[in-house]
């Protein structure tokens, strides 16, 4: 008999990995997947280089390589982050498979079962199952339009403390957030750290989409306004070179750092080399700042149609966000509306989206829905929000119609 060890029992599938098994027909426009648009990866330059890594520097590309990564990429990463203001030495880097893997070597370095880990209502799905695997109490804080409600969030320190448990960690995407676009402002980012500060707690800051900003100016990362070592950065090059490279960082003090590097050792040795060599030579080689202004022409012509056709197409009842970079708009509709259930009618429609509710910790947010604009065309986006339009009127009716009788 399997004997399944106990942190499984909480254990749920990505709401979104389990719907892209439905919305591979090619009828169907989707709005669900994150995934960027393959036309922006940089083909003909990955070709090259990954053709010279193989043949001619082999030793390097093809062998294992330490656990913290190589080291050109971690220097190379060292003085690109500066330019962020996120001043860190090459020991205060280490390359993970994606941030995702990230997020699960946070929750093994810092989480008991029991500990208190602040996140937004809603949040991204993919931290809540990272951290769900460690057993910790997953404490939402409503989000406002400009961040965490930080009323709500000391109150919940306390309370959280009250009730036995040991606050260790708040997870935040400060800039564009998944899955609601919405970007922290700086007055929030600044006042953030002083309640970490107070309450001695460790700051996670996740930005795989801080260089997708196509409007307004750019604000200041909470690496770069912390003094006291208690922010780890987590980035991603998935969104901004290519997904399936599969290469990320975390960031951080050098102690916090060593420990990770450790209990990484347990899970893979090492990432990949070919891959991490690919991400130096872009770093050090292709013209960044044209690669960065190319991704945000190319996505914001997509927003903008997703925002004007939900202006033509969606009910007065509906609500949406209106995102300054990213790759996410958020849609809230009328309370009684239970989207989970209303993507069967979607789907006979052929358009999909991602239902709201997993991105919630406490289970809240059935009327709520996700959508991503990164593959879908201008055209496609038009129509497929046409498609939505109607089945959420013919939801809302539906429910009109239920509440009278």
């Amino acid at each position: 008999m399997l004997r399944f060890a106990e942190r499984t029992r909480g254990a749920k599938r990505s709401a979104i990995r389990e719907l892209l098994k439905y919305t591979e027909q090619p009828e169907v426009i989707s709005f669900a997947g994150g995934l960027p648009d393959p036309a922006t990866f940089p083909l003909e330059f990955l070709a090259r280089v990954a053709q010279e890594e193989i043949l001619h520097n082999a030793v390097k590309s093809l062998q294992y390589t330490t656990t913290e990564g190589k080291r050109p990429l971690r220097e190379a990463l060292s003085r690109w982050l500066a330019e962020e203001g996120i001043h860190a030495t090459m020991d205060q880097i280490v390359i993970t498979n994606g941030a995702q893997q990230g997020l699960d070597l946070v929750g093994r370095v810092f989480l008991d079962p029991g500990d208190a880990v602040f996140v937004s209502l809603p949040d991204y799905l993919g931290a809540l199952q990272a951290f769900r695997a460690y057993q910790p109490t997953l404490v939402g804080v409503p989000l406002e339009e400009d961040g965490m409600d930080l009323e709500f969030l000391r109150k919940a320190i306390r309370e959280a403390r009250r009730a036995g448990h040991t606050p260790k960690l708040i997870y935040t995407v400060p800039d564009f957030q998944n899955p609601t676009g919405i970007a922290w402002s700086e007055e929030k980012r600044r006042e953030l750290l002083e309640i970490a500060r107070a309450e001695d707690l460790l700051v996670v800051e996740d930005i795989p989409y801080r260089w997708l900003r196509y409007r307004g100016e750019p604000l200041p990362t909470l690496a770069s306004l912390d003094e006291e070592g208690r922010v780890l950065v987590l980035l991603t090059f998935s969104k901004i070179l290519a997904a399936g490279l599969r290469v990320g960082a975390l960031v951080g003090p050098q102690d916090v750092v060593h420990m990770v590097v450790t209990l990484k050792q347990g899970a893979d040795l090492c990432g990949a080399s070919l891959t991490q060599r690919l991400v130096v030579r872009f770093l050090t080689e292709y013209d960044l700042k044209s690669h960065f202004a190319f991704l945000c022409r190319h996505y914001r012509a997509k927003l903008e149609a997703m925002l004007a056709a939900l202006e033509r197409y969606m009910p007065a009842e509906a609500r949406w966000t209106r995102p300054e970079g990213g790759l996410f708009v958020w849609a809230t509709l009328p309370e009684g509306v239970d989207t989970a259930r209303m993507l069967e009618r979607a789907l006979a429609h052929k358009v999909a989206y991602v239902p709201g509710q997993p991105f919630f910790a406490d289970g809240s947010g059935a009327n709520t829905l996700r959508l991503s604009f990164a593959l879908a065309s201008p055209e496609e986006i038009e129509e497929g929000i046409r498609r939505l339009g109607t089945v959420v009127k013919e939801e809302i009716a539906a429910l009109s119609l239920a509440q009278r009788s």
